[in-house]
């Protein structure tokens, strides 16, 4: 398949279709490819190229909702079920040796939908780390857990979004997107939010300052048109 109309837009500025992406999608020659994403990579960041040190760390597995390609949630009482405390949080962002300078610069939270865990759980957290690790870059919890947190403290989603970035929340991780369409979603996680109120989860969060980034699952049951716009509804927004 000929990649000559597309490799023209590349060189003119001109922001491809949605058929432009399934054309892409569709073709083997990843050389072509990898050039004209090298092309455009390079004119929009140059040779610049960055990297984060990053912890992870998951709060709890409990959770309420039970999507089916999930192998890490668990219920309430359930072998293998946990919960940290803030402080095992700040525990873990501890290096062992006390001497030792802490090497990463950004902290990564996401986790269960708790059963239990009241709003103001999750507000304690975020100061503690922020007065404990002022220089770490808190990025935290996804637009489902956003969502959850809005519907448990009775709040709605602005003052909840405001909320946490004054507890100390710097930005938000893209998970919990998987798939955009209505069909595929119904059938992988139907008791999460839709594709919808992801998005608007995220506006808002931008609205209000507050920086994410946002994922996509794939090579489930969805097809090359699903990803396409999947991927136009990010660049939309």
């Amino acid at each position: 398949m000929s990649l000559k109309k597309i490799e023209t837009k590349v060189h003119s500025g001109t922001r491809l279709t949605p058929e432009d992406a399934l054309t892409l999608f569709e073709s083997d020659d990843i050389f072509t490819i990898g050039r004209l994403a090298h092309k455009i990579a390079y004119r929009k960041n140059r040779d610049r190229v960055y990297f984060v040190q990053n912890h992870h760390i998951n709060p709890t597995n409990i959770c309420v909702n039970r999507c089916k390609f999930c192998a890490f949630s668990r219920s309430k009482g359930e072998k293998g079920a946990y919960a940290l405390s803030i402080k095992d949080i700040l525990d873990k962002l501890r290096p062992h040796n006390s001497g030792l300078r802490i090497p990463y610069t950004e902290v990564h939270i996401v986790g269960g939908l708790h059963p239990d865990w009241p709003f103001e759980f999750y507000i304690e957290m975020l100061r503690e780390i922020k007065k404990s690790f002022p220089y770490i870059h808190i990025k935290a919890f996804t637009a489902v857990e956003i969502d959850y947190f809005s519907n448990i403290s009775c709040l709605n989603l602005t003052h909840t979004l405001k909320a946490l970035k004054n507890a100390g929340l710097d930005s938000i991780p893209g998970g919990g997107a998987e798939i955009f369409n209505k069909r595929v979603r119904q059938k992988i996680c139907p008791e999460k939010i839709d594709g919808k109120k992801w998005l608007h989860i995220m506006g808002t969060a931008h609205s209000v300052g507050i920086k994410s980034n946002a994922t996509m699952l794939y090579g489930h049951l969805e097809s090359y048109k699903h990803r396409v716009e999947h991927m136009l509804l990010l660049r939309q927004l």
